[in-house]
């Protein structure tokens, strides 16, 4: 199979979402390339495939490994830099995908692509609570749109009032959930915004330690210490974790329903 077939054949198991496949059909063409054009193209496509495959680690290593003699006039960096930044991003490293974007913009400054970049950039300093520059961020994007003034006008004071105090996600502190449970058995649950779960873990513990003390009381001291208080520490241990679980979630779900509005406004601003 000559090279341009082998290729042909990689782009369409690509398309056709038979990613491993086609990985391994590009890893082929990595081997068989003899420019550094063509092994950069290829490293690319098959760290696509690993991204498709939600395998975010192993596209990142794979783009981490093209290396261009001149980044600014080669058409393929923009690209890279972009999947860099989503995949780290979609890895959870969100810090990592906001240098990875700064990066492209401290070389490329009068870069038009930027506005490709901006609204993922926004996600990432949404998911660091980074409320203004995020909005400043929102802003950037729009000014670069082709709309009229009136339009521009109208979007922006969207995005001041999606980013105004009163608006922006009522994000939980995961100490402050765990350190409420230390404190008050269920009042992290309450904190995190779970008060039922927070209600019912209190009344577990309260009941736990209410038998502990009567069988101690009675003189059952074996039986408080290995029923009661053994079964405390798992009730007690468990509600911090559970605490500190739910504070996260939350703040996920929150952060995920904001950047969701978000897409709907780029989408909605870009028609």
């Amino acid at each position: 199979m000559n090279k341009k077939t082998a290729a042909a054949n990689a782009d369409s198991l690509f398309l056709s979402g038979n990613y491993f496949e086609a990985s391994i059909e590009y890893e082929y063409l990595i081997f068989k390339a003899e420019q550094p054009g063509s092994v950069n193209l290829y490293k690319y496509k098959k760290a696509l495939c690993y991204k498709k495959l939600n395998n975010y680690n192993r596209a990142l290593e794979e783009l981490q490994t093209i290396y261009f003699d001149n980044p600014q006039n080669d058409s393929l960096y923009r690209f890279v830099c972009y999947e860099q930044a989503l995949c780290f991003y979609l890895n959870g490293e969100t810090q990592k995908a906001l240098w990875k974007i700064d990066e492209y913009f401290r070389l490329n400054a009068d870069s038009v692509a930027w506005s490709d970049f901006l609204p993922l950039r926004v996600f990432c300093l949404n998911q660091n609570y980074q409320w203004n520059e995020a909005r400043q961020c929102l802003l950037s994007f729009i000014q670069m749109q082709n709309l009229t003034p009136e339009s521009k006008t109208e979007l922006e004071h969207l995005i001041n009032e999606m980013y105004n105090r009163k608006n922006i996600p009522k994000i939980r502190s995961v100490k402050k959930a765990e350190l409420f449970s230390r404190i008050i058995p269920g009042a992290g649950q309450i904190y995190a915004g779970m008060p039922g779960e927070g209600i019912v873990n209190f009344l577990i513990n309260a009941s736990i330690i209410a038998f502990t003390a009567h069988q101690v009381y009675n003189g059952f001291y074996i039986t408080g210490y290995l029923a009661g208080l053994g079964f405390f520490n798992k009730t007690y241990h468990g509600g911090i974790k559970r605490a500190e679980a739910i504070a996260v979630d939350r703040n996920k779900e929150l952060i995920t329903n904001l950047n969701s509005q978000i897409i709907a406004f780029i989408s909605e601003s870009s028609n």
